[in-house]
């Protein structure tokens, strides 16, 4: 009886151990260093002229001098701005126009503390932005000091001398029409850069550029002082033709790597190439063996056994 008691108690836990492993529990990877690695790869050879792109940086408050223009990019720098009755709040409309830079006060009227208002004029109107720093902090902190909704003209005019008329590789399929609307791109063409503009009130610059066929958009960019820096040129561009970098990789594969899509029996690495790197990565076991699920922000999902694309969903 008890020699029956021991096999069927055995009987019991082997079969709770086959059946769990197909319940749906899974084990959730994190991305490694490795897949990281792949990634910083591709931006191993870049040139030290691409390197010198992504230094480029504005002048900073203190050493402005009356007369700096700004670009007005969005029309919420109103909300930024000191009350004033030279012009109603609510209906002023001054995105798109140039701002120029006229001094600073100091003077809190919360505190008495003196703190520094950056003073700009449009030649009709004066506009106030009070920092809530003091002199002495601004100095002392080393703060690149930014106004919400201002793009320095000089940091345009900067980027448009070095990067116009140039022909890049575009790294990207994210892409943009004059409107600003995001539209269906392609990654790793050649493209020849038509024009840099002020941007929005996340990405300072605004990239316009041409593709071999003539088919014309742009790029939304960051630079080093940005607050978001996952946008920086060389996130964008290469002066190198990517291409060369994967001779392994059939013609047929990198059509749908350029349009960012993905066919079945893709590897790992061509998928990566195509998309990007997941948010997340799953490993599901099943009656043939291991699964790898890759999870995409937008919903898309891929499956891969044994290295391969099997499935995905877009």
């Amino acid at each position: 009886m008890k020699i029956f008691c021991a096999k069927y108690i055995i009987s019991l836990l082997l079969l709770q151990c086959v059946t769990s492993c197909f319940t749906g529990i899974e084990n959730t990877k994190k991305i490694t260093e490795k897949d990281v690695a792949k990634v910083v790869q591709e931006r191993a050879g870049m040139t030290e002229q691409e390197t010198a792109y992504n230094s480029i940086v504005a002048d900073s408050f203190p050493t402005w001098e009356r007369g700096k223009r700004f670009h007005v990019v969005d029309n919420g720098i109103k909300r930024i701005f000191s009350p004033s009755s030279q012009y109603d709040a609510d209906t002023l409309n001054i995105a798109g126009k140039i701002l120029e830079y006229t001094g600073y006060t100091e003077g809190s009227i919360l505190d008495n503390e003196p703190k520094i208002n950056l003073c700009f004029s449009d030649g009709v109107n004066e506009y106030v932005y009070s920092t809530n720093k003091t002199l002495e902090e601004i100095e002392r902190q080393q703060i690149m000091l930014q106004v919400p909704f201002l793009v320095d003209a000089a940091l345009v005019e900067k980027y448009d001398e070095l990067l116009e008329r140039k022909v890049f590789y575009i790294r990207t399929s994210i892409w943009y029409n004059e409107k600003g609307e995001m539209i269906p791109g392609k990654k790793f063409i050649r493209v020849k850069i038509i024009d840099v503009l002020p941007g929005d009130k996340v990405f300072p610059l605004r990239v316009m550029f041409e593709t071999e066929d003539g088919a014309k958009a742009c790029l939304f960019m960051s630079t080093k002082q940005s607050s978001v820096q996952n946008r920086l040129f060389d996130n964008l561009f290469s002066e190198k033709d990517i291409r060369l970098n994967y001779p392994l990789i059939t013609e047929t594969t990198w059509k749908h790597i350029v349009n960012g899509t993905v066919a079945i029996d893709m590897t790992k690495d061509e998928c990566r190439l195509s998309l990007g790197t997941p948010g997340s990565i799953q490993e599901r076991p099943t009656y043939d063996g291991l699964q790898e699920y890759w999870f995409y922000g937008d919903g898309m999902y891929l499956i891969f056994f044994d290295g391969r694309l099997k499935q995905f969903r877009r």
